[in-house]
């Protein structure tokens, strides 16, 4: 049997990713976009490796919530520098634990931060369907990888809540997201946060294949925990940028 074979799937998944992320974007573009696509979903295969660290960005806070059909953690990470990052390996860790998040085939934006410009503060969600049980998760920030794109700026996307599902358990978010950013996305990851007061008591993940320049979606956010009476905000890092 040929070993050449196994690259045959791949290279055309590459040639797919050039003609989604294109849009109106110039050939170097679209071809520049896709790599970084192709790199991250090589990178995500793999374990996760964190090697280095970033020393603007700090954790503020990491919380756990669990419900019926799993677990959450939310982390807060501040940027205290005066440049953006993006693409940070993030490890968490359970104490006397594995880490939760470093095993092969991890969706590439459920192991590394999202974008975050100068000053700034965002919230990132993993979500997973395992019962993490009591106890603290610490989050661990590497330095992002070689092949990682550099951000110069981070677009924002318009966000904003559309609706829920009506339960009384709220269960789930409606999130409009609308791309402005004159920058297609691609492999967005959308989270939800619920609060009451200083204490997060639901949380929720859901990805966007693709999000073209000037288009718009909802999408529904299963949330774990209970939100009923919470305050949710919702958060669209973006994942290509000049």
């Amino acid at each position: 049997m040929s070993s050449a074979s196994p690259l045959i799937p791949f290279a055309a998944t590459l040639v797919a990713l050039a003609a989604v992320v294109s849009g109106c974007a110039t050939t170097q573009d679209a071809n520049q976009r896709a790599s970084i696509q192709a790199d991250r979903t090589l990178a995500s295969r793999e374990p996760l490796a964190i090697h280095g660290s970033d020393q603007d960005v700090r954790v503020a806070r990491t919380s756990v919530i669990s419900g019926k059909d799993g677990s959450a953690v939310v982390v807060v990470l501040r940027n205290r520098g005066t440049a953006p990052v993006n693409d940070l390996p993030i490890e968490l860790v359970k104490r006397g634990g594995d880490p939760l998040n470093a095993r092969p085939n991890v969706p590439y934006f459920q192991s590394h931060a999202p974008a975050i410009a100068p000053g700034a503060e965002t919230s990132w969600v993993y979500v997973t369907k395992d019962k993490i049980g009591a106890g603290p998760v610490y989050a661990r920030l590497g330095a992002p990888p070689a092949t990682a794109p550099k951000a110069s700026d981070v677009p924002k996307l318009d966000v904003s809540e559309a609706g829920s599902d009506g339960s009384e358990q709220g269960s789930s978010v409606v999130a409009k997201v609308a791309n402005d950013t004159g920058i297609p996305q691609y492999g967005l990851d959308v989270y939800a946060v619920a609060r009451k007061g200083d204490r997060y008591v639901a949380a929720g993940r859901a990805s966007v294949a693709h999000l073209g320049v000037d288009e718009s979606t909802e999408l529904t956010l299963n949330l774990i925990g209970d939100a009923k009476g919470s305050r949710i905000q919702v958060y669209a890092p973006p994942t290509l940028f000049e």
